[in-house]
């Protein structure tokens, strides 16, 4: 950038960026600006707001101040000032602290110290700024724009692109997303491509069985999305409950239209789930819209899962009808409920079924319903019923 920088040179320059950078105007205008703000402060010392402006006439370089204090130093320094000379922004006070005044504006959020005493502002007040001409030649600033745009503008724009992808993820945070394998560290861990940044699904967020090659195309939950160092750090996760509810939302349309609510998930990953679930709607069986025919609406999400068996289960506020409904698919014949404890009654060939496998099933149940529960099968419990009411005949 030599001799006098003009509108159109810094449009092109600007659209040029864009295009190579895939990303959009504004920011690359924004990242520029900043860095000739940069440039400016540095090179001629300016304290406080600086912004610049590209103009039919150049690059117009001001200084934002607060006009309530603005006045006031001129009328203490003796001078009468003709606002109406300087344009104006709105503002909308952020915060008024130790840290100073922070007002946000449609040009940016400005940041004013040590201001007088008598300017006492709170969030959400309006306030007015003033933008004063920076007194600085033509020539300097297309000097200081030209120094800018070879030196610091790369990282300004980058720092911006990075700050652009972590906001649009946050906002997905909790969300499906779908991604390729790009690595299979050695620890485990996947790398994956979700197309403008990458993210981490850690071992001990998958699936216990399953694996993965490079470019195996990938479904998971954002789980989290941090800053480390700077950086998005973007964490993925396909064994949190959280999962299983999206997936479910996705698929069954009754859920999406707020016809079913989903009170709770609990899971045991690749093994078992527990739904809970309550229909707002008195014509629609929550268990069996879920279910579908033969399950055959659930069974696409199970596959997802790696085979994870999802238990649909109807809520209820009476503990005892909640509890017998968490115990599916085994048969409860009695639940005797004792303060955060509950005995559960099951026939005799159900019993292996009632506390599953390795005990998930039992497990899922108490985590779904907070109860502790202990089961039984008739048989056994007949005989601790006989002995609790003949001591003496054990």
């Amino acid at each position: 950038m030599t001799g006098k920088i003009g509108l159109q040179q810094i449009k092109r320059l600007i659209e040029q960026i864009a295009r190579e950078r895939d990303v959009k105007e504004s920011l690359v205008e924004k990242a520029l600006k900043d860095a000739i703000v940069t440039a400016i402060k540095k090179g001629k010392g300016v304290k406080g707001n600086l912004i610049v402006e590209f103009t039919e006439e150049g690059i117009k370089p001001y200084l934002v101040e607060l006009q309530e204090e603005f006045l006031r130093k001129q009328r203490q320094e003796g001078r009468i000032v003709d606002i109406s000379r300087y344009r104006t922004l709105e503002g909308t006070v952020l915060s008024h602290g130790r840290g100073g005044l922070k007002v946000k504006t449609e040009k940016g959020t400005f940041v004013f110290r040590d201001l007088s005493e008598g300017i006492n502002l709170e969030s959400g007040d309006r306030v007015k700024l003033v933008l004063i001409p920076l007194e600085i030649s033509p020539e300097e600033v297309d000097f200081y724009a030209a120094k800018a745009a070879k030196e610091t503008f790369l990282k300004e724009l980058n720092q911006a692109i990075k700050e652009q992808t972590y906001r649009e993820f946050k906002e997905l945070e909790g969300d499906i997303v779908y991604g390729l394998v790009r690595k299979v560290l050695p620890s485990g861990d996947l790398i994956v491509d979700l197309g403008k940044i990458e993210a981490v699904l850690p071992k001990k967020e998958q699936i216990p069985g399953e694996t993965y090659k490079v470019n195996d195309r990938i479904k998971a939950l954002l789980w989290k999305v941090e800053k480390r160092r700077g950086k998005p750090h973007l964490v993925l996760s396909r064994t949190h409950p959280l999962f299983l509810r999206r997936l479910l939302e996705k698929e069954i349309a009754e859920i999406e239209e707020g016809k079913i609510e989903i009170k709770k998930v609990v899971r045991e990953p690749g093994e078992k789930a527990k739904v809970l679930v309550l229909s707002r709607d008195i014509k629609v069986d929550p268990v069996g819209v879920i279910l579908g025919v033969k399950g055959e609406r659930v069974q696409p999400i199970s596959k997802e899962l790696l085979g994870e068996k999802i238990d649909i289960v109807r809520y209820s506020d009476k503990p005892e009808e909640l509890i017998k409904n968490a115990m599916v698919p085994a048969k409860v014949t009695k639940v005797v409920v004792k303060n955060k404890r509950a005995d559960v009654v099951v026939p005799d060939n159900q019993l292996s079924l009632a506390i599953g496998k390795r005990g998930v099933n039992v497990k899922l149940a108490h985590r779904l319903t907070g109860y502790h529960i202990d089961v039984f099968s008739e048989s056994d419990y007949k005989k601790l019923e006989s002995l609790s009411q003949n001591p003496s005949a054990g």
